[in-house]
């Protein structure tokens, strides 16, 4: 039998640790939002009641927010964080006996952010350290007539990030665009000797000097451009950006896809672990 009430959640890919603390514009705070999303496919009004359940570790910090025609959802929504009392480790959002209008979608979004380490016995970030790239489970579940719908995500947790941007998607032959890479540490820890290598695909010639930190080496390597930085060490918070020019070489072909990948590293000042992170990222060209 299909399901006419569903539920959904959609969480960050990856969720760099600092549990939102402080939170201001000098300090980079690292709250993500979270959503929970129902669905009623039917054209009948359903009595349901949802819960959801954040990654151990997962810090609840507000910001709740409803998009959708039922707006007294919000009034029966609850959050309960880790208590000893109630013997739970993980942030549960839950809502009993809600309406959901027929053929609507309601969503209900809210801010988190990660601890640096696992809540156990009801005490938040008293545990064992969460690993660099050690995922972090999510989970709902929707009660509707006589079934339960139940769904699950994951992030991805970090001590160190590395993001890559580019002014353009598409790049026509003989033109050139920038590459940014940002280098970011967690709140917790500094990030000690952070590396960071560019593969260039054989269709894109680098641009000399234009680098607001040049790299320490540039060589070709089986038609490719490989670049490498010693970016040195980032405090807690701390993130550095580095941007280059990259050109389409004349002999690139129309339609096709070019891809870079850019690989880095570095060592979490807490533990001594390594933290590597690994990006492709592709431009047509046009």
């Amino acid at each position: 039998m299909m399901k006419e009430c569903t539920i959904s959640i959609n969480t960050p890919q990856k969720m760099l640790k600092g549990a939102g603390i402080p939170n201001t514009s000098f300090v980079p705070a690292y709250i993500y939002r979270f959503s929970i999303e129902l669905k009623n496919t039917s054209s009948l009004n359903k009595l349901c009641s949802f819960s959801s359940t954040l990654g151990n570790g997962v810090r609840f910090l507000g910001g709740i927010n409803h998009s959708g025609p039922d707006n007294g959802i919000l009034k029966n929504v609850n959050v309960v964080e880790p208590s000893t009392e109630i013997g739970n480790n993980n942030v549960i959002v839950f809502a009993n006996n809600i309406n959901l209008s027929p053929d609507s979608i309601n969503t209900i979004t809210f801010d988190m952010a990660l601890c640096d380490n696992y809540t156990i016995e009801s005490t938040e970030n008293s545990g064992d350290k969460i690993p660099h790239k050690n995922k972090i489970n999510f989970y709902g579940h929707l009660i509707c007539d006589d079934y339960t719908d139940s769904c699950r995500a994951s992030s991805g947790a970090c001590d160190y990030e590395m993001i890559v941007k580019c002014d353009n998607e598409y790049i026509k032959k003989g033109e050139s665009t920038k590459f940014y890479v940002h280098c970011n540490a967690g709140q917790y820890s500094m990030a000690r000797s952070v590396y960071l290598r560019c593969i260039l695909d054989e269709n894109i010639e680098f641009i000399g000097d234009s680098s607001n930190i040049q790299p320490r080496n540039v060589y070709e390597f089986n038609g490719k451009t490989i670049l490498k930085w010693d970016v040195g060490s980032l405090q807690p918070s701390e993130s550095r950006r580095i941007g280059f020019m990259i050109k389409a070489k004349n002999d690139a072909e129309s339609g096709s896809v070019i891809k870079s990948k850019f690989n880095s590293n570095c060592i979490s000042n807490s533990e001594y672990t390594q933290c590597p992170i690994s990006i492709e990222y592709s431009l047509t060209v046009e």
